[in-house]
């Protein structure tokens, strides 16, 4: 028995329906890239407020947050979508876990390891993430978002360490917090 050929225009017709519902999945959920580009800079200024006045002992705490909006967001993906998922959505999941898995356990374990270049590493993974996803459904606003970045988590390394969490904050609001928002208005104008 031989295997259904399907022919190039069926197959091109296949991979564009399948990047279409990815795209509508991501764009839809514009509301976790919204969340986590306030619950980023919630944090990171928080931790910057910390250290300018000198609580430099529990200028740290605010990023207790951080798991906690991983679970959230788990718990939002759990509930909202049971069985939308194509393989595309899957790979961008899964890289987005592995990613926040990763980001959590250097900044919560291996910060005292990484000292002034964990914010240049968390940023440059984040970059990666909101790359993936650009790619994975084809929208240069966040290609482009996941580019400046990866520019921003590089000239981290030349800032004062004081501000890292300042330039986090900023980049996470234009580079997260504005691509969710315009996401979910294109995807209510659909």
């Amino acid at each position: 028995m031989e295997p259904d050929k399907i022919s190039p225009e069926k197959s091109f017709e296949l991979i564009t329906q399948v990047i279409t519902q990815a795209r509508n999945r991501f764009e839809e959920n514009g509301f976790i890239y919204i969340f986590w580009g306030i619950l980023i800079p919630i944090t990171s200024i928080s931790q910057f407020i910390l250290l300018k006045n000198e609580y430099h002992d529990i200028n740290w705490y605010p990023y207790f947050l951080i798991p906690i909006g991983g679970i959230f967001t788990g718990y939002y993906f759990s509930k909202k979508e049971k069985n939308k998922h194509n393989q595309i959505s899957k790979i961008v999941s899964f890289t987005w876990i592995v990613l926040s898995l990763n980001m959590m356990i250097m900044g919560f374990l291996f910060a005292p390891a990484l000292k002034e270049n964990l914010s240049p590493i968390i940023l440059i993974l984040l970059s990666l993430g909101i790359i993936v996803s650009g790619a994975s459904i084809q929208s240069r606003l966040l290609l482009f978002s996941g580019i400046f970045i990866n520019i921003s988590a590089f000239l981290c390394f030349y800032l004062e360490w004081i501000y890292h969490p300042l330039l986090m904050g900023i980049v996470s609001i234009i580079a997260v917090l504005i691509p969710g928002i315009i996401l979910m208005v294109q995807h209510k104008r659909k």
